[in-house]
């Protein structure tokens, strides 16, 4: 009897043990999301541009992230409002990367299927003669029209009091997915609620509340740059 009561309580024991680890676990998983969370929250802050830049020690761009901002106007309805918004936010990050595409960086070719990007003035960038670099507005332009499709969203911020979208998004050059939970809420902006855009005069649709809404991805924690 003894023996089954010592067994029944060693095992308890374990079983609590475990809980506890589980639930150390996701406190801990909770506290870093919490933590990426707010890393993109002042990201978004420093507003329009390319920020978090990360480089390998040859100065070659291994990612980074850029972000776009735009006026929510609810003149149309806040439904239509939030489309338009979202979509001029994803304009806004594409222009905002190739004008730093265009002042800050140098591409350069390694092999016929390989470009890469460097940081303007990098050592490599002087060591590596018999490569090409090049700053051509053309050459330019084709580089970043891919580059542009492999970006990700990453955090995206919505402002009812500033009226304003606020969109991050990413590149690396392992090209990751974007997460699920970003991509729903971007869809949900489109109709939010079932609701539908309709023509107003401009005044009462104009002072229509906006949902504030931070939503960042699970993914977005590998472009921070890492802990010393």
């Amino acid at each position: 009897m003894r023996f089954s009561l010592t067994v029944v309580a060693l095992f308890a024991t374990l079983s609590m043990g475990n809980y506890a680890g589980a639930q150390d676990k996701e406190k801990v998983k909770g506290d870093e999301a919490d933590e990426t969370a707010q890393a993109f929250k002042k990201i978004a802050e420093l507003g329009p541009g390319v920020h978090a830049i990360q480089t390998d020690k040859r100065g070659t761009i291994t990612s980074f992230v850029v972000v776009g901002q735009s006026r929510v106007s609810t003149t149309l309805g806040k439904a239509k409002g939030m489309e338009v918004a979202r979509e001029r936010a994803r304009t806004a990050v594409s222009g905002e990367f190739v004008k730093w595409l265009k002042e800050k960086v140098s591409v350069r070719q390694r092999s016929e299927t390989e470009t890469v990007m460097m940081i303007e003035g990098s050592d490599e960038a002087l060591k590596e003669s018999g490569k090409s670099v090049e700053k051509d507005s053309k050459v330019i332009d084709s580089f970043s029209d891919g580059i542009v499709r492999g970006l990700q969203v990453l955090h995206l911020d919505v402002s009812d009091k500033d009226k304003t979208y606020t969109l991050v998004m990413g590149w690396d050059a392992k090209t990751s997915k974007a997460t699920k939970k970003v991509g729903d809420d971007l869809k949900d902006d489109a109709k939010p609620d079932g609701e539908k855009g309709t023509k107003g005069d401009g005044t009462s649709k104009a002072r229509e509340k906006i949902d504030d809404k931070t939503v960042t991805s699970d993914d977005a924690k590998k472009f921070l740059p890492k802990r010393k």
